[in-house]
């Protein structure tokens, strides 16, 4: 601790062993600023049952520290920042604001006006963990809302509904000054789609799980050659296979999960099939499941809510 700040943490999540660091924002009175009225330009589904809300919310931490990951709360990284708290009910979903890999934070920034300042927030924390931010977007109509760490040398951008073409642009321009590659992909402009990981997700050194269909186009970016590319074939020419999920699963937020270690995913109850489910049993893949109930308001997964810190090499 400095000043009452965490400080000095082990960063990065390029390499695929097991999760050892988070950060969470427990959420609390901002939840009250959405109405029926409202909850639409809040991004929310409906308007959230608070009280059960943040009692979920507490479960799933005591869940992951059972699973002996720390975790770290927002606001005890916030000496500068701590009055924005209470007007952003969004800033729970914290995972959608910043990446963390070794070289430092890959910062969004957020694309709706109800988020648009949550980046400071984030930075201040990361800052205060030690943490520093590699590229970030500071021209008022940038939106930018995440990417997939593929490893310590592939990065994979989505153009979304909630990232701008000239953002992605700057970031593939920015990004590999420090890796090797960029896969973009472009894919349908809807909420259902809103993040890169709601259509891939990695569970496993040889085995993901992603929705196809999305993939209307991909390209692969080096420094200096751009190509065309099969994006499952691609990849299993990385040696990872890909179980491709139904459109149903895909709008359960199936792809959406958080890895504990290789074969080990944190998921909710709701978001697979029982094919794949089984599936994913007889390869082998241990899954902690989480009944989510009033969570379920803001459209976000557990991966989501969960900014993920540090994971281990192997």
């Amino acid at each position: 601790m400095d000043n009452g700040v965490i400080t000095g943490i082990p960063y990065g999540c390029e390499e695929f062993g097991r999760l050892t660091h988070v950060m969470l924002h427990r959420p609390g009175s901002a939840l009250g600023l959405i109405d029926k009225h409202n909850h639409q330009r809040w991004l929310f589904d409906h308007v959230p049952d608070i009280d059960r809300f943040v009692k979920e919310h507490d479960a799933y931490r005591r869940l992951l520290i059972d699973n002996d990951i720390e975790v770290i709360e927002l606001s005890d990284c916030l000496s500068d920042h701590q009055e924005y708290i209470s007007r952003m009910p969004n800033l729970t979903y914290l995972h959608d604001t910043a990446v963390i890999t070794s070289k430092g934070a890959i910062l969004s920034k957020m694309a709706w006006e109800g988020r648009r300042d949550e980046h400071v927030v984030v930075k201040e924390a990361l800052k205060n963990l030690g943490i520093p931010v590699l590229i970030e977007f500071e021209e008022p109509d940038d939106a930018f809302e995440g990417c997939l760490v593929l490893s310590g040398e592939t990065v994979l951008v989505a153009e979304t509904e909630r990232h701008s073409r000239s953002s992605v642009s700057k970031f593939i321009n920015r990004a590999l000054d420090s890796f090797s590659e960029v896969i973009s992909v472009e894919i349908p402009k809807a909420r259902r789609y809103m993040h890169p990981d709601t259509i891939y997700n990695r569970i496993s050194f040889d085995l993901a799980l992603a929705y196809l269909p999305a993939f209307k186009k991909t390209h692969l970016f080096t420094r200096d050659h751009v190509e065309e590319i099969d994006f499952e074939r691609y990849m299993n020419n990385r040696g990872i296979e890909i179980i491709s999920i139904s459109d149903k699963e895909q709008r359960n937020l199936a792809c959406s999960f958080v890895p504990v270690e290789p074969g080990v995913i944190l998921h909710y109850d709701t978001a697979l099939s029982d094919e794949t489910f089984k599936e994913l049993k007889r390869r082998g893949v241990d899954l902690i499941l989480f009944h989510p109930e009033a969570m379920t308001a803001g459209g976000g997964s557990l991966r989501c809510m969960t900014m993920r810190l540090h994971r281990e090499s192997i």
